[in-house]
């Protein structure tokens, strides 16, 4: 089962750079690169893990949006993002993962709204107790795979863009608990 696991997140990764990458005869198709702040947390029914609060972190990665009609775009993307929860500074859990956002993005002159789901595939865990770094046991380890929605907003001037996205996870990937992030950054557009 782990092997058809790995399959299947290489696959669509490769499928996402493969969209990523072509090559375009048209106008319609924007790529680029974008990073920026996330602030994480494990929440379930609205309620932060026990004695939790946000865990600051980053994201970064690729973006491709392709034109569908003139208001309307479909966007992917290839992105590695840090989750989790802390503690403290010292006390924490973060998680990484590889996600390939996909979305609909209605954009009326320079602004834009845009709504979709980012595939989320765990490639490391890292639970830190008073400072001290270790992989969890193999009996506490979060789940191998998210599937967040996401809604946002943002602004493109010339080759800029600014944006902020919130991801709801509707997946259990800790004891009951499901990502929730917020990611505020820019991007630029080549």
């Amino acid at each position: 089962m782990r092997h058809l696991k790995i399959y299947l997140a290489v696959t669509l990764i490769a499928l996402t750079a493969i969209t990523l990458t072509a090559q375009d005869k048209g106008h319609n198709r924007v790529g680029g690169i974008r990073a920026g702040y996330n602030g994480a947390a494990l929440v379930m029914d609205g309620e932060l893990f026990p004695l939790s609060e946000a865990n600051p972190s980053f994201y970064a990665g690729f973006f491709r949006d392709n034109q569908i009609m003139r208001l309307l775009h479909f966007g992917t993307g290839l992105e590695y993002v840090q989750n989790g929860m802390r503690f403290n500074e010292e006390n924490k859990r973060t998680l990484h993962y590889v996600s390939v956002p996909l979305n609909l993005k209605f954009k009326l002159g320079p602004v834009f709204a845009l709504g979709g789901i980012a595939p989320s595939f765990k490639v490391a865990e890292r639970e830190f107790v008073n400072g001290n770094s270790s992989k969890p046991g193999s009996d506490d380890n979060s789940n191998w795979f998210d599937a967040p929605l996401f809604l946002g907003a943002g602004v493109k001037i010339l080759f800029i863009t600014v944006e902020a996205r919130y991801h709801w996870g509707i997946t259990d990937v800790y004891q009951g608990f499901n990502n929730r992030y917020l990611q505020i950054g820019a991007g630029l557009s080549f």
